[in-house]
């Protein structure tokens, strides 16, 4: 099983979004001038008796000086190359420019589409509310997302979410990660989930001062995810830390 477990989050980790069925639809918009927004990204590949699945965000700025990216997962900022139809210089590289809201491509790890949220360049991907006495309470909408799951023999095996924002200057991640499907239940909490549990993870470096580490998982407590449909995933959870200190908080995260 370790090992079934460990390819699974290998294969995980080199995928970069998939819609589900159902009345509602992820936002998009059509017809624009350039490559301008805010974009979401998936790859899908798979392995004998594998298959996974990640999805990103990300934002895009064309001008007359080039075109640049901005990075959900670490909201850093890289030039690109867009030459004779296609974008050069991203993980999976490189991608067609089927139109300016939709993209395209394929590699050894699987296939790739691409489209437009927004033509805004800002992430405004949801809220979370994080609330501790050693920070007190935050609210943040400055927010994009990434999630990923991963199946064997059709079963899921695993589905994560992450939320990614600025707390104090710095970034500030959320993880949260169910063994099995996601669904709109119950959680306890644990540090290592098994079946029926979940764990949530923060990292940023504005949490060395008030807890004295930079990353930590609630090791008790329950969430409970009041929604998970095609657009959004919505839940509150409370819970501590293996020392006892105490966290809760809310997230309303809009799936990329």
């Amino acid at each position: 099983m370790s090992t079934i477990r460990s390819s699974i989050l290998a294969l995980s980790s080199v995928v970069v979004i998939t819609a589900c069925g159902g009345g509602e639809t992820q936002r998009s918009i059509s017809n624009s001038n350039d490559l301008t927004g805010l974009w979401r990204m998936s790859l899908e590949s798979s392995q004998i008796g594998l298959r996974a699945t990640s999805n990103s965000s990300f934002i895009l700025t064309e001008s007359s000086s080039g075109l640049v990216m901005n990075d959900c997962s670490t909201r850093t900022t890289f030039d690109l190359e867009k030459k004779n139809g296609e974008i050069l210089g991203l993980p999976i590289s490189p991608l067609t420019i089927d139109d300016n809201d939709t993209l395209s491509g394929s590699s050894q790890f699987g296939d790739v589409d691409a489209s437009k949220i927004t033509a805004n360049t800002s992430y405004d991907m949801g809220s979370l509310q994080l609330s501790s006495p050693n920070i007190g309470v935050n609210n943040f909408t400055d927010l994009c997302v990434l999630s990923s799951d991963a199946s064997v023999l059709g079963i899921t095996a695993s589905n994560s979410v992450t939320a990614v924002t600025i707390f104090n200057g710095e970034l500030l991640q959320m993880e949260v990660t169910v063994m099995g499907s996601l669904n709109a239940i119950e959680y306890d909490l644990a540090r290592e989930p098994g079946s029926g549990e979940a764990s949530i993870l923060f990292r940023s470096e504005a949490f060395r001062g008030p807890f004295n580490r930079t990353e930590m998982t609630l090791a008790s407590g329950t969430m409970t995810v009041s929604e998970d449909s095609v657009v959004w995933t919505k839940g509150t959870f409370s819970g501590a830390m293996t020392n006892g200190t105490a966290f809760s908080g809310e997230f309303s995260f809009e799936k990329p």
